[in-house]
């Protein structure tokens, strides 16, 4: 990543991490991304959260938002300067189509009561047994759901649809990208190719959940046919697979929640976010970077004094839990064994009793 104070390399356990290159002073701003690569907002709090900042109108003492595109639908905005921002700077014709398309699909696939593909369904007769599940498996079915996709409506539950409407921000933030409609372009670290660098989580995911395997293929049917009937300038991007497949794939375990914490302590999560150069930021159950979100934008800050050489590392859960739990979350949700030094230490203070 560009920065004077950390580089990207290897780590000891696997994968790549952030290191200091130099001293860094405690609440230092480390790293900010300015914007998510994909992102949504759930349908049932679109009218509640600000469609650029984010900001939740329950914090503002109100019900909901009421500004909102006057060509559009499924956006609103906290005041007319983000609306204002979002047309200059994220705006786009596809955008006012493809929500109407969206909703427009799912309730005619809920009205004729449609399911995937037969073709697609059948595979799924012979799961193999969830720890045999290959990956040789995951690629034949995506092949086989390109294949009968082109004229198929899945009815679609509402998490799909939330889905749905992720990976397509990210088709439109690539179709921005490559065409240069994108106002404020991102660093190399924040691009579709850096996108394509986090690590791929799918076989671990479908492991543990084998249900998300046809739901995603349900969902790529349903893209597939909202682009190819009513948005034709992605058209390009769902000519196979591979947009959509990469994008799903990288989900789990590189996503960030959309969260907003009340007084009493409890979250209450919005939608999610896809942070790309976010994602380098590795787990550590003594961390020492903190996250903060300030509107859309992700800053990383120094929680102590660090020293050169020191993984620049952040938390993934509630690391005031023990460290039995601490590791069985990680490994559900995050498809690793922890092994920092808070951990080892925990392990072997428990071994000793």
């Amino acid at each position: 990543m560009e920065s004077d104070l950390f580089r990207r390399q290897a780590t000891w356990y696997g994968g790549r991490g952030l290191f200091a290159t130099q001293p860094i002073s405690k609440d230092t701003l480390l790293h900010t991304c300015p914007f998510p690569y994909a992102s949504v907002i759930y349908r049932v709090f679109r009218k509640e959260v600000c469609g650029l900042c984010f900001a939740y109108a329950f914090d503002a003492g109100r019900n909901a938002w009421n500004i909102k595109l006057e060509n559009g639908t499924g956006i609103w905005f906290c005041s007319e300067g983000c609306r204002d921002r979002w047309i200059r700077d994220e705006s786009s014709e596809i955008v006012p189509a493809m929500n109407a398309a969206i909703d427009k699909l799912a309730k005619m696939a809920e009205k004729k009561q449609r399911s995937v593909a037969a073709d697609s369904a059948r595979i799924f007769t012979e799961i193999p047994k969830v720890e045999s599940l290959t990956q040789d498996f995951i690629d034949e079915a995506w092949v086989i759901a390109e294949n009968s996709a082109a004229t198929q409506l899945p009815t679609l539950s509402e998490m799909e649809l939330d889905t749905v409407r992720f990976v397509l921000s990210a088709i439109l933030r690539r179709h921005a990208e490559d065409s240069g409609l994108q106002k404020t372009m991102p660093s190399p670290l924040d691009s579709w190719p850096a996108l394509l660098e986090l690590q791929n989580n799918e076989l671990h995911f479908y492991r543990a959940r084998p249900h998300a395997l046809p739901s995603n293929l349900r969902i790529y049917a349903f893209i597939r046919r909202i682009v190819l009937t009513d948005v034709p300038a992605l058209a390009t991007y769902l000519a196979t697979f591979e947009t959509v497949h990469a994008v799903l794939a990288r989900d789990p375990g590189n996503v960030f929640g959309m969260y907003e914490m009340n007084e009493e302590g409890d979250s209450e999560m919005l939608g999610w976010c896809m942070y790309v150069s976010a994602s380098y930021f590795n787990h550590d159950c003594a961390p020492n970077v903190r996250k903060k979100r300030m509107g859309r934008e992700l800053h990383f800050f120094a929680t102590r004094d660090i020293a050169p050489g020191e993984e620049l590392c952040t938390n993934y859960i509630d690391v005031k839990d023990t460290v039995t739990d601490r590791r069985k979350e990680l490994a559900a949700n995050w498809y690793f064994d922890c092994v920092c030094d808070r951990c080892k230490r925990e392990l072997g203070a428990t071994d000793d009793n």
